[in-house]
C-alpha cells in the first residue's frame, strides 16, 4: 500500500491540468498563475492529513484549489502572458503550426477573457464543466444543491455565448 507522500505525489498529479486551469481562470498572468499553483498546493499538502476520504479525492482537491484561488491575492490586470498549458498543435515533425496555434490561442484567450468577467462562484462552476464534474461534484464542491447548480450553470453558459458572439474589442 503507498504510502500518505506517495499518494499525494499521485493524487497531484492526476490532477495537474485541472490544476492549471483553475490557475489560468483565477490568476491574471503567468507569473501570479505559478504563485497561485504553488499556494495550491502548500494548501492541499498541509490539509492532506486531514482528508478522511468522506468526499472524492478529486472533489475534495478542487475544493481545496478553488478555496485557495478564490483567497489568493491576485491582480486583476490583463492577461499578456502565454498560458501554462503546454499542448499546441504540431506537424508531424514536432514543430508547432503557428496559424492553427495562433487560432487557437486567439480562441483560448477569448474564452478565458470571457470566463473572467464572471463571478467567483461562477467560474468556478464553468471550470468543473469543463472537467466533466457531474451536478452532485459541483454542488458538493459549491455547497450547491444539484438543481441550483443546474440552474445556475445554464445561465452562465447563455452569459458566455453571448459574450463570445459579439465580435472581439
Amino acid at each position: 500500500m503507498p504510502d500518505r507522500d506517495d499518494e499525494f505525489v499521485q493524487l497531484v498529479r492526476e490532477n495537474d491540468v485541472r490544476l492549471r486551469k483553475i490557475c489560468r481562470v483565477y490568476a491574471d498572468n503567468t507569473e501570479a498563475q505559478r504563485d497561485l499553483y504553488q499556494d495550491i498546493l502548500v494548501e492541499l499538502w498541509r490539509s492532506f492529513s486531514s482528508f478522511e476520504r468522506d468526499a472524492q479525492p478529486g472533489t475534495w482537491l478542487y475544493r481545496v484549489a478553488l478555496n485557495t484561488a478564490l483567497s489568493h491575492d491576485r491582480s486583476r490586470a490583463v492577461r499578456n502572458e502565454a498560458t501554462l498549458d503546454a499542448d499546441h498543435p504540431v506537424w508531424t515533425d514536432g514543430v508547432s503550426r503557428p496559424d492553427k496555434r495562433l487560432d487557437r490561442d486567439e480562441k483560448l484567450d477569448r474564452l478565458y477573457a470571457a470566463i473572467d468577467r464572471l463571478d467567483d462562484v461562477d467560474k468556478a462552476l464553468v471550470m468543473m464543466y469543463l472537467d466533466e464534474k457531474s451536478y452532485r461534484e459541483m454542488g458538493d464542491v459549491l455547497g450547491l444543491s444539484e438543481s441550483h447548480v443546474g440552474v445556475k450553470l445554464h445561465r452562465v453558459k447563455n452569459k458566455l455565448a453571448s459574450w463570445l458572439e459579439a465580435p472581439p474589442a
